[in-house]
């Protein structure tokens, strides 16, 4: 639309209209910046142009208009709730990981009569966790949550709870959604673990945006609580903050303290109102509790803190932890002022001990630790990360060395490639060394470079590429030892009791033999080996194994035929379970069937592999656990089987 404006028989201008709300073109904008910078000069600081935001990303996705929408319940009265939740990548070995995770929620012990835990889902109680794993087989990533309300105990059930905040959450994100979860027992607070597979109901992928991840769910799972169980009342809301003040941990109260100190130094002022006067009671209750663990003291109506008071505070915290957690794995036979972590500075370089349980360092990332009764007297937590089925079992006796791992082939990889290129690695680059690489094999490098990212040992430039630090192979191994600070080797599968009499070479007889005393102190574990070993060298002696004379002696060759006895006489009982005939298995024979279960013995562990109408027993490997159920083959080299499983990148995968 255009119109002509006239003075006379002079045209003045002819004005041309826009689109509705079009904000013009790039001639309009120019005219507009030269106008505010000169009203900018006219009055300083009045029509300043507005710097440009910083772009973070967090509300790329679904669900971010709801992040913060919920602020009805969202303020100070709201019942509280934990949640923890993270995006899983299934590419690669993802899989297998997936059902590991699925596998170690459903542990036992979890439920209300320490069973296994119970899969269920959005309409069914009993859900099959291997249809749920099928479903989502290609999909690009699954979300882990842990929805943990402080109130759990009081709500009417915690699986309709779950059901009615993951329907807000399909609310809030539009789309509906395909999720299992199982309630977890076995700790103060019952929680609840929910996989939630990463699709919409449109079949795309589901991208959750960040701030809902952080700060929406949760807000939707304090709504749900509220409005079942109420706000929470002025004496909760006290009750709760008093309970903080014997706390041995560091506290928000801590926090009100050292930002009301100065130089240290805290100095009460008077109350002005009811709630001041509260708030002062608490703090002088704080103070006293504090003077009491020697992280304060008072001079003259004033409170000097001690320097270190926030960091010893968080350590206490963490070893009040270690301890909880030790409870959990081992129930009553804990006791605190023994309880060891494996890795610290103050760890022995060699520790021999007994399996005793397991628990969880970080339900949210599958983190587990291993109980061990060391010799030393003492109680270890080393942290531990089997593959299923693969964990020595509760009695076993392990040898635990502190980690030295060498650096892993893909970080020699990545360091080659850096060096001939100035410090630089890329994907490009990769392919130029190495032609045969396929791209999920370079994208594995990848993976491995982001969690070092993440660790601070490399960087990554805007284009893509790395830069990789020249000291990058001593750094990556400092990162791999704090990360796994044990190495664990499994000296027996079975309990020092079937030591003492078992017809084959055990670990006890190389102390009967050497005639040296057993390790360890006078008590616990270490108690039960010295008695295990003379048990065992008055067996030897009335086996005629031992001889005695001269030097302790045993008859290795006589024990080593009773150790072929004793396999048969195993092989025998499995004979009649099975009602298949029992082949024993030679040096270079072939080794072929479908590979059922382990079987722990006073001689190791072994695998039953079964044929048609035949099976055998092998020594057990780690890497066959995972296809257990499944037709496997190796070759007998040397008393143990080189399993092949098919061809990868390098060669066969043994």
């Amino acid at each position: 639309m255009s119109a002509t404006i006239m003075t006379g028989d002079r045209e003045d201008f002819v004005p041309k209209l826009g689109r509705i709300r079009a904000s013009g073109g790039k001639a309009s904008k120019r005219y507009l910046g030269k106008l505010y910078a000169k009203m900018e000069k006219a009055r300083p600081g009045v029509f300043a142009a507005k710097g440009k935001s910083t772009f973070t990303g967090k509300r790329i996705g679904r669900g971010s208009a709801h992040a913060t929408a919920h602020r009805a319940f969202a303020n100070y009265r709201a019942r509280r709730v934990t949640v923890k939740m993270r995006s899983v990548r299934l590419g690669g070995n993802g899989g297998p990981k997936a059902q590991a995770h699925l596998y170690y929620i459903q542990r036992d012990g979890t439920d209300r009569e320490h069973g296994p835990g119970k899969l269920y889902g959005p309409e069914h109680d009993d859900v099959d966790g291997k249809a749920f794993l099928a479903k989502g087989e290609g999909d690009r990533h699954q979300f882990r949550i842990i929805l943990s309300p402080e109130d759990a105990d009081a709500l009417s059930d915690l699986i309709d709870y779950t059901r009615d905040v993951m329907a807000g959450v399909e609310n809030d994100l539009d789309t509906k959604l395909d999720w299992v979860a199982v309630n977890h027992y076995n700790t103060d607070h019952p929680h609840t673990h929910i996989i939630l597979r990463g699709k919409a109901d449109d079949g795309s992928d589901l991208v959750i945006a960040r701030n809902y991840i952080t700060s929406g769910i949760r807000n939707r799972a304090q709504e749900v609580a509220t409005l079942e169980l109420g706000p929470r009342h002025d004496i909760e809301i006290a009750l709760q903050r008093f309970a903080e003040v014997e706390k041995e941990r560091f506290t928000p109260l801590d926090r009100t303290l050292i930002e009301k100190s100065q130089g240290g130094v805290v100095k009460l002022d008077r109350a002005a109102s009811p709630f001041d006067r509260f708030q002062l009671k608490l703090m002088r209750a704080r103070l006293r509790r504090l003077e009491a663990m020697n992280m304060a003291a008072r001079t003259d109506g004033e409170w000097t803190l001690a320097p270190n008071l926030e960091t010893a505070l968080q350590e206490m915290g963490k070893r009040g932890d270690i301890i909880r957690s030790m409870h959990e794995a081992l129930g009553k036979d804990v006791s605190p002022a023994q309880v060891r972590v494996f890795g610290n500075g103050n760890a022995p370089n060699r520790l021999l001990g007994r399996v005793a349980g397991y628990g969880a360092i970080d339900d949210g990332h599958d983190k587990r630790f291993m109980a061990v009764d060391g010799a030393d007297g003492n109680q270890w937590r080393i942290e531990s990360n089997y593959e299923p089925g693969c964990a020595p079992p509760v009695g076993a006796i392990v040898e635990i060395e502190k980690s030295a791992p060498g650096p892993k082939k893909s970080d020699r990889t990545i360091a080659t490639i850096a060096k001939k290129s100035n410090g630089v690695y890329s994907d490009d680059l990769h392919r130029q060394f190495d032609s045969s690489a396929s791209t999920e094999y370079r994208f594995a490098h990848k993976r491995r470079l982001e969690a070092l990212r993440r660790a601070g040992i490399v960087s990554r430039s805007q284009d893509g590429s790395w830069r990789i630090p020249q000291d990058f192979l001593e750094r990556t191994q400092s990162y791999e030892r704090a990360r796994v600070p044990a190495r664990i080797r499994t000296l027996s599968w079975v309990a020092i009791e079937r030591l003492q009499e078992a017809r084959a070479e055990t670990l006890l007889d190389d102390f009967v033999q050497s005639d040296r005393e057993a390790p360890g102190v006078d008590r616990g574990f270490g108690a039960e080996i010295r008695k295990a070993v003379t048990a065992r060298r008055n067996w030897l002696q009335g086996q005629g194994l031992l001889n005695t004379t001269d030097q302790a002696k045993i008859d290795r060759v006589r024990l080593r035929a009773l150790e072929r006895t004793a396999m048969n006489d195993v092989a025998a009982n499995f004979e009649e379970k099975l009602d298949k005939t029992f082949t024993a298995s030679a040096e270079g024979q072939k080794i072929e069937g479908r590979y059922k279960r382990p079987v722990d013995l006073p001689q190791g562990r072994f695998a039953v592999v079964e044929q048609a109408r035949e099976f055998t027993l092998v020594p057990w490997r780690e890497t066959i656990e995972k296809r257990c159920g499944l037709e496997i083959s190796g070759v007998m080299r040397r008393g143990r089987v080189s399993w092949t499983f098919g061809r990868q990148k390098g060669g066969l995968e043994r």
